[in-house]
């Protein structure tokens, strides 16, 4: 092959790349990418904005390895969501990359976050999405109560997006600050977890209640905080993941940078403990790969209603409900533990829409971990299974109610969204 000619230039400062949609969904994890596609399947134009590199979010590099959320509680337990859901959990299925097994009552799927993200990229291709990866949002331009652009920077030049409506995915209402919307917050500080993986392991690897005592009685020796948690080994490979660690969540540029930075040596201290403590099983054991900080909640948008803890307790059916979920109350409030609170075999929580609506902000809705419910009861909803349900409502309340969505049909939302409310397939032991 014949050398090319080096060529030199003094480029100018790149253009700005401007795209028009009917949506733009900010965020590609679980709950913006189920809001992208199953925007695009209705017909509209959607551009999906993230900031890292790649989509998937933290279901993806976040190496969360669990999908909790999609199943009801009990000796048959039933499916919740549906939709792009559904489509994600039949491409894994297909793939080979999905083992459920029982927990509480219920399902919990092992995935390979590597299908999931390939999965991901399929749907959004098919439902025509225009995705835009390493786009760090910069402003938001506003009149009046509707938000019609945002500004971001990428390493290639800035990017406009205008828009008729805009849905919230970032996991921490980043779009909602940038807007100038108001938000909520729990009033104390919520631990979040780095997700790391093992291979290499020995037999037998012990149970969660194995490692939990351990720990009550050996965490000090090495220096660990958290007293609970759970190693769980992947069915037919050589492969555990790890899930042994609390970090207080910051919302600053600098202070989460210096968690990422400390998060190693934290890994550190918790592989002597697996190795000192279990060496049979772990004595041989390296670490694979190591997950992006998982952020569980931090803050969200204020709407127009808020789910609270009472809601979610008494399992009271929401008359806006799009969706709905059977996780317990799972709050990350501690750094030495995690509240639950578990409940009975037909207990489920509604979501309403109401809590996705941004209050101040009239063709802005939040879907996933950003929609407005006391600390306990996002804590019950935060999980893929439900995030994905929200999305799909984000969607649908975008295709109906354009840029004003105080003035949607709720009956006409429920009904584009009636098997995430409804429909009951059975599980997968069934």
């Amino acid at each position: 092959m014949k050398e090319p000619r080096r060529i030199e230039s003094v480029p100018g400062r790149p253009a700005r790349r401007v795209l028009e949609a009917d949506l733009c969904v900010v965020g590609a994890g679980a709950a913006g990418v189920s809001a992208a596609v199953e925007a695009g399947r209705l017909g509209l134009r959607v551009v999906l904005v993230d900031s890292l590199a790649q989509i998937g979010g933290q279901s993806v590099n976040g190496l969360i390895g669990t999908l909790c959320g999609f199943f009801s509680m009990g000796d048959a337990p039933y499916q919740l969501s549906y939709g792009f859901a559904a489509d994600v959990l039949a491409d894994l299925q297909a793939a080979g990359a999905l083992a459920w097994r029982p927990g509480r009552r219920s399902f919990v799927g092992l995935y390979d976050e590597h299908e999931l993200a390939g999965s991901y990229a399929r749907h959004l291709r098919a439902a025509g999405v225009e995705v835009v990866l390493g786009a760090v949002l910069a402003e938001a331009q506003r009149e009046g109560d509707r938000l019609r652009r945002i500004d971001a920077w990428t390493r290639h030049g800035p990017l406009s997006v205008t828009a008729r409506c805009f849905v919230d995915a970032s996991g921490d209402a980043a779009l909602g600050a940038l807007a100038g919307a108001t938000l909520q917050q729990a009033e104390l500080p919520v631990y979040g977890t780095r997700m790391f993986s093992i291979a290499g392991l020995g037999r037998p690897v012990p149970t969660r209640a194995a490692v939990i005592e351990r720990l009550e009685q050996a965490a000090p020796r090495y220096g660990l905080a958290r007293r609970d948690g759970f190693v769980f080994e992947f069915p037919g490979r050589d492969l555990c993941l790890v899930n042994l660690t609390h970090f207080q969540t910051p919302l600053d540029a600098v202070a989460m940078s210096r968690v990422a930075l400390e998060a190693r040596s934290e890994i550190d201290r918790v592989m002597a403990f697996l190795r000192g403590e279990f060496p049979q099983a772990f004595g041989g054991a390296r670490i694979q790969s190591v997950g992006q900080p998982g952020v569980r909640q931090t803050r969200g948008i204020a709407a127009l209603r808020t789910l609270s803890t009472a809601q979610v307790r008494s399992g009271e059916r929401l008359p806006d409900a799009i969706g709905r979920c059977a996780w317990p109350i799972e709050f990350h409030g501690r750094e030495e533990g995690v509240h639950w609170e578990t409940f009975g075999d037909e207990h489920i929580t509604w979501i309403p829409l109401g809590a996705m609506v941004a209050r101040d902000l009239r063709n802005l809705v939040a879907a996933g971990r950003c929609v407005d419910a006391e600390p306990f009861a996002l804590g019950a909803i935060r999980v893929i299974g439900p995030c994905m349900a929200m999305g799909a409502a984000a969607a649908a309340a975008a295709f109906l109610g354009g840029d004003d969505l105080h003035a949607l049909d709720v009956a006409k939302v429920q009904a584009l969204v009636a098997d995430n409310l409804e429909r009951r397939d059975p599980g997968p032991a069934a």
